[in-house]
């Protein structure tokens, strides 16, 4: 699933092609990942900085502690460096492949940049960074491996609410990208961005506890 699609353009990068990494440093990248159970994809041709790629397994691996089927299962975690999303697009995620742009994860600050637009006009959810790209699309990695519903779960929190007011609360309190899709799709991964970024979101707690419930219980079948 898409992370976000800009409806209204983006602003031009100032990134200029630069060498891809040397094999050193992609022989460090590919070590680190290992040692952390998360597999990397076409990284030979990255020309970024390889402590930004770090610091995406870094999280997948605080997520791991709380969803260790992500790492342990057949299908664990797959980061892909992907050459051809378009420029809109941040990342995605195809059931446990996480494909990041790699127009936009060359250029740390442009990335930083953009994603800090995008939560000022409340877009995504406010008092996150750049980081919270990989918090949320852990959400939708979790929800398909461990089986979440997230409209169900929002259910379960809000019983009083109908499906309609659930979307106005949590476009209200969450974020607008939070309720973009009426299947409620993209409830977890929001709330995997608040929760794990530790911004103040009315509920993520609570949210993200019962997918910790749900998860332990889908764990002991």
């Amino acid at each position: 699933m898409k992370l976000f699609h800009l409806p209204f353009g983006i602003r031009k990068s100032n990134y200029t092609y630069s060498a891809y990494i040397t094999q050193d440093k992609y022989r460090n990248l590919m070590d680190y990942a290992r040692e952390h159970h998360v597999k990397l994809e076409n990284f030979k041709r990255f020309s970024g900085n390889i402590n930004l790629i770090k610091e995406l397994i870094d999280d997948i691996a605080i997520v791991a502690e709380d969803f260790p089927k992500i790492l342990t299962v057949r299908k664990s975690v797959v980061i892909r460096l992907d050459e051809h999303s378009p420029l809109e697009d941040f990342a995605s995620t195809d059931y446990h492949l996480i494909s990041i742009n790699s127009k936009l994860f060359n250029d740390r600050l442009y990335l930083e940049e953009e994603y800090e637009l995008l939560t000022r006009i409340g877009k995504f959810v406010k008092n996150t960074n750049y980081r919270s790209i990989i918090r949320h699309e852990l959400g939708h990695v979790v929800a398909n491996i461990y089986r979440l519903n997230p409209l169900m779960i929002a259910r379960s929190i809000f019983p009083d609410k109908t499906n309609e007011e659930i979307l106005q609360f949590i476009k209200s309190t969450l974020s607008l990208y939070a309720a973009d899709y009426k299947d409620g799709r993209e409830f977890i991964s929001e709330y995997f961005s608040a929760y794990y970024s530790q911004a103040d979101v009315p509920f993520a707690a609570k949210y993200i506890n019962k997918c910790k419930e749900l998860a332990k219980e889908d764990s002991e079948l």
